[in-house]
């Protein structure tokens, strides 16, 4: 036994003497100690619920991409396909029970309540450690930032605008001669267009939803065009403006969309899906939207992607805004600082980073050419994320070469949408759109309803329930 502790002590100080006869410079101690200290780092596994949907080929064949090339950079990092598509429904369950997956995406409107119960993440050192920090722009940071702190990485925003059916333009009689659609400018030449649809076609002109807060969501960018202000500030508190003079005209004008000038579906009940399909079969005319959903008519029902064209958000009495809002990525609450780190270096490798570097941009072109693989169109670009113009000049380029549809069915949408932009309401936005579906579905299946009425009970809940419970600093 004694033998043994003098061998060990022998080889301690035969490393030490040898460490020291190398200190010829700092660098070489330097050189010596990282050798000794960094090692292999260790092995790190990330539940992925960004992956592709299993009924998704091109989206699974994009993500063996990304995992093969993950492996040869960082072989210590693991992705696991963990597909979680976010709804309201369905997300509170899942964190409350800890099961998010490590690499969630969730919307702008949903950050909020994400952060301040604690479903995400604290990742501003990895912000600022890979520069996002310097390169978000200021009015997106803001949206998934509390206190100074990330706790998203944004990833892309919209604007909403018009989204026109050619085929139905094209049977009613509203194309030009340079094969353009005559779009709508102001929500009154919206009802006319509307009508004119129906009368020609015998299908709907436009789609207004009702229900899963996309109604609600809908009538507050339609309402800001008539005046509407839903949240303001007065003495420390958060008042409800649902039920404004403004409000009300808004909501009578989708009212007479129903029973005046009859060019809504028959269904009063109505959501995110029925938009998609009704539209990408020529059951109607029109409906507003962002090009985030361009894919889905495509992708869900074989629409061509010629048959689609975007048009800006119509003005109304009060002027045009355009409601912005977008997706980000989230680190769930108990993910460890290398699953963290490991995040954002798939971040980087799926080309959601400012950096403009071809290893970065080769993810970005991944994505374009799984677009174009699935024939959806393709190098038509959403709300700038990132400032910084070499950034900015990488996405331009890579966009015009894969651009697959004719630019001038889309360009006035893009040479207006982004002109007057409106950020959704900062407090529970997707409860007050839940309220307006309720007012909504009533002035379209009643033609006796009063929008006033609706609006003043709707108001009523929305304070009582929700802002009289916000503490303004």
């Amino acid at each position: 036994m004694k033998k043994k502790k003098n061998i060990s002590l022998f080889i301690c100080s035969a490393i030490f003497v040898t460490l020291l006869s190398g200190c010829e410079s700092k660098a070489s101690v330097s050189s010596n100690v990282d050798d000794l200290m960094v090692g292999t780092p260790k092995s790190v596994t990330l539940d992925v619920g960004i992956w592709a949907a299993d009924n998704d080929a091109p989206g699974q064949a994009t993500w063996s991409a990304y995992r093969k090339k993950m492996k040869e950079k960082y072989p210590y990092i693991t992705l696991k396909g963990d597909y979680y598509d976010y709804s309201p429904e369905t997300f509170l369950p899942k964190a409350e029970s800890g099961q998010l997956p490590t690499i969630y995406k969730a919307w702008f409107t949903e950050s909020g309540k994400i952060i301040a119960n604690g479903y995400s993440s604290d990742i501003t050192e990895y912000m600022e450690k890979y520069n996002y920090d310097k390169s978000v722009d200021p009015n997106v940071a803001k949206i998934v930032m509390k206190d100074d702190k990330w706790y998203a990485v944004p990833i892309d925003g919209y604007s909403l605008g018009l989204y026109i059916n050619m085929n139905l333009f094209k049977q009613a009689g509203l194309i030009d001669d340079m094969g353009l659609p005559k779009y709508p400018k102001t929500f009154e030449d919206l009802a006319l267009t509307a009508r004119t649809i129906k009368q020609k076609t015998g299908k709907a002109g436009m789609f207004i939803p009702t229900k899963d807060h996309v109604g609600g969501w809908h009538f507050t960018a339609i309402a800001w065009a008539f005046g509407a202000e839903f949240e303001k500030q007065e003495n420390g508190k958060m008042v409800s403006g649902m039920n404004s003079p403004e409000a009300v005209a808004a909501l009578q004008y989708v009212k007479e969309l129903k029973w005046k000038y009859d060019v809504l579906l028959p269904s009063a009940l109505l959501s995110w899906g029925d938009w998609i399909k009704n539209f990408a079969t020529d059951e109607v005319g029109m409906v507003l939207g962002a090009p985030d959903a361009l894919n889905n008519p495509v992708n869900d029902y074989k629409m061509s992607k010629d048959a689609i064209a975007m048009a800006p958000f119509p003005n109304g009495p009060k002027g045009q805004y355009s409601l912005t809002g977008g997706n980000a990525f989230f680190l769930a609450p108990n993910a460890t600082k290398d699953q963290i780190d490991a995040a954002f270096k798939l971040f980087e490798v799926m080309g959601y980073s400012p950096k403009s570097d071809a290893d970065t941009m080769a993810g970005t072109e991944q994505g374009l050419k799984d677009k174009v693989a699935k024939n959806v169109p393709a190098g038509l670009q959403g709300l700038p994320i990132y400032t910084n113009k070499d950034r900015v000049d990488a996405e331009t380029t890579l966009n015009k070469k894969y651009m697959n549809v004719n630019y001038d069915l889309f360009k006035p949408y893009y040479e207006g949408a982004f002109k007057s932009i409106k950020a959704e309401e900062p407090y529970n936005a997707q409860d007050m759109y839940a309220l307006f579906d309720t007012c909504i579905q009533n002035v379209i299946t009643d033609k006796n309803s009063d929008p006033k009425a609706l609006l003043d009970k709707a108001s009523s809940d929305f304070q009582t329930k929700f802002l009289d419970k916000i503490k303004v600093k």
